[in-house]
């Protein structure tokens, strides 16, 4: 599985995210307070609120994010094609960032664009 995390300011929290509509999913099940899966078949996406991940960043990364107060979502994911789709839907969170594990934090905007032209990897 691979993944990438979802940076919000304050009101980013694990709600934020259960209430959007993915298009396609079968249903969506709780595994936690602060943990949910959303299924598609034979492909998943789990999301999970990880409150001090914070911690786990270096200064120049944490020189990317833009909030005062950092909001951490794990979204990890079986088809990296089906994570895309999910981000670019037009009804998915704006004004947040993606970490892409690769050295890469980027608004959610810039990395669907990335995604689109084949360059987010």
């Amino acid at each position: 599985m691979q993944w990438v995390i979802l940076i919000g300011n304050e009101d980013l929290d694990i709600n934020s995210v259960r209430k959007i509509k993915h298009f396609g999913e079968n249903k969506i099940t709780d595994l936690s307070p602060n943990r949910f899966v959303v299924d598609y078949g034979d492909e998943h996406v789990f999301y999970e609120y990880v409150e001090d991940l914070i911690k786990d960043y270096k200064i120049e990364e944490l020189k990317k994010i833009p909030f005062q107060n950092p909001h951490f979502i794990m979204m990890t994911y079986t088809s990296e094609k089906l994570m895309k789709k999910i981000l670019g839907q037009d009804n998915f969170l704006k004004g947040i960032y993606v970490d892409d594990d690769y050295g890469g934090i980027v608004p959610i905007e810039q990395f669907s664009m990335l995604c689109e032209s084949g360059n987010s990897h």
